[in-house]
């Protein structure tokens, strides 16, 4: 009895320790599968898939280089060997420090690689080669952000239209990728069709930014079509690399500036419009006036450039030879408000809109109170004094001459599309007004006609088509080295009977706007002429 009592107790005991046991090991299984399950982590890497892009008038891209590829690597051996294939050993043996590490990265390639645990997405380098146009498109920041130009006009709209390309992985708490898993690719939108279309057409630009380079350190040159205004060209020179903006940043001699849209001493120039005023005033052009190089005009003697004294002489040689004097003289017998007036008209003092929140600068023009004063008045008349005007204000002016008397505000958006399925919507064209009758504008072109053929605008002659123009040595008063800094000019037209093409050349320190800008004028007229049926 009692052997069999102890039996029933032992069986009793073994049954607890078993069932303790299978608690234990399922408590324990419970805990591993808890804590796998908390290593268990997803891993996300990120592949911006495109921002719109800027394209010429003619469809061609002015942003968006070489299409590159951005690849998503998950470490393994298939990845290994694929990139081993298609790396130099100095890379690859960077890329297989990143390999053993075992996480997924991303790895710029200039060709798709197709492999096991690669997933490559096509790039587009945002910077055309060579680069046209950097000052007008602007640059971006490292995050993509538009922040000079018309990237930071547009740079929200650009973006809108973009798109990104997610790889998920499944990795554990150490970010290495499980055995077995599979990637999740994700893709929104993927390539940014967002399009600003522009006026420029890049074969022009090409031609003036080639020019400037050559024969210009500091300074700028913009081509309108004659008529429309719309711009078909803009430089600044120095310029800058777009990728490495750093490198540019604290350079003395502003490559960041754009200068085409900068206010300047503007000179003799302004000579067009003084003769328009008077012209429109009943003034008769054949009315002579001698200049002895030097005109006195209370307590303050004004000058032709470097002393010359011209002669005898009409508005045709004054605005030929560029006479100071003669447009002193002439000041005295026309208003203020007539002169300020005309020159408003013409587009001085007022901000260039080009797009959204970016504006060419205003430059100042004088007070009409200032100009009660005769000697301001003077000055004025033949553009110094507090005058100061952009190229672009200044190729609009000319245009109205060229446009017999039409001025109409310079643009540079043709249009604008959201999305290759979606409309293209054209910018609103500007309206033309007159500004000057058609006799003056005539006028004008007959004589700077002579200013090309015979007067300080000989330099810039071009020999392949017939041209117009008008040179400017603006003083600055500011000194240099002892020497006080000129702003030189020479702006002009052609054909001449038919004109398809308003060009201003700017230089910023030069000598004189003939010598100087001339030729600049002539190159880019005499490679033009060939586009001209």
């Amino acid at each position: 009895m009692g052997k069999r009592i102890v039996a029933i107790f032992s069986t009793i005991l073994a049954l607890l320790v078993l069932c303790a046991c299978r608690v234990f090991v399922f408590a324990l299984g419970d805990h591993t599968l808890a804590e796998t399950a908390a290593q268990q982590q997803t891993y996300t890497l990120t592949i911006p898939s495109g921002r719109g892009n800027f394209y010429d008038r003619n469809g061609k891209a002015l942003t968006g280089g070489k299409t590159t590829y951005m690849a998503a690597i998950a470490p393994g051996p298939q990845a290994a060997a694929a990139l081993q294939r298609v790396l130099s050993a100095e890379r690859m043996a960077q890329v297989q420090e990143l390999l053993e590490a075992g996480q997924p990265f991303l790895l710029s390639l200039d060709e798709p690689v197709e492999a096991e645990g690669i997933v490559c997405v096509p790039q587009t380098e945002r910077t055309s080669r060579p680069a046209l146009a950097v000052h007008l498109l602007g640059y971006l920041d490292g995050g993509g952000n538009g922040v000079t130009g018309l990237e930071k006009a547009y740079d929200s709209f650009l973006q809108r239209n973009g798109g990104k390309t997610e790889i998920t992985y499944t990795v554990d708490a150490l970010g290495h990728l499980l055995p077995g898993s599979t990637a999740a690719v994700h893709a929104e939108d993927a390539r940014g069709t967002a399009k600003v279309q522009l006026t420029l057409d890049q074969s022009i630009q090409s031609i003036v930014e080639n020019a400037l380079h050559t024969h210009i350190q500091k300074g700028a040159a913009v081509v309108l079509e004659a008529g429309s205004a719309q711009i078909l060209a803009m430089a600044s020179v120095p310029t800058y690399d777009p990728t490495n903006v750093a490198a540019s940043l604290n350079a003395a001699d502003g490559p960041l500036v754009d200068r085409v849209l900068q206010a300047y001493n503007v000179g003799s120039v302004f000579k067009l419009v003084s003769a328009a005023t008077a012209l429109e005033a009943g003034v008769d052009p054949e009315t002579t006036y001698r200049c002895t190089g030097t005109q006195q005009l209370d307590a303050r003697t004004f000058h032709c450039y470097e002393g010359e004294a011209h002669g005898l002489i009409s508005m045709r040689q004054a605005i030929a030879q560029s006479c100071n004097c003669y447009f002193v003289n002439l000041s005295q017998t026309l208003s203020a408000s007539a002169f300020l007036q005309k020159a408003r008209l013409c587009g001085f003092g007022t901000e260039t809109p080009l797009a959204p929140s970016f504006s060419g600068s205003a430059g100042t023009l004088p007070t009409l109170k200032s100009l009660q004063n005769g000697q301001e008045l003077a000055s004025f008349s033949f553009g110094q004094g507090a005058l100061t005007a952009t190229p672009l204000q200044v190729a609009a002016m000319v245009n109205a001459v060229a446009s017999k008397g039409f001025y109409t505000p310079p643009s540079v958006i043709l249009g604008t599309q959201a999305r290759a399925d979606a409309a293209f919507k054209s910018t609103n064209s500007p309206d033309a007004v007159p500004v000057m009758s058609e006799n003056t504008a005539a006028l004008l072109t007959s004589y700077m006609v002579d200013c090309v053929q015979s007067g300080t605008g000989m330099p810039g002659k071009p020999s392949a088509v017939s041209a117009a123009a008008k040179t400017a040595t603006a003083q600055t008063g500011r000194m240099e080295g002892g020497v006080e800094e000129n702003i030189c000019w020479y702006t002009g037209f052609f054909p001449v009977n038919a004109p398809r093409y308003v060009v201003v050349v700017m230089e910023e320190g030069g000598s004189s706007g003939g010598k100087d800008c001339g030729p600049v004028f002539r190159e880019i007229a005499e490679k033009l002429s060939t586009q001209i049926d």
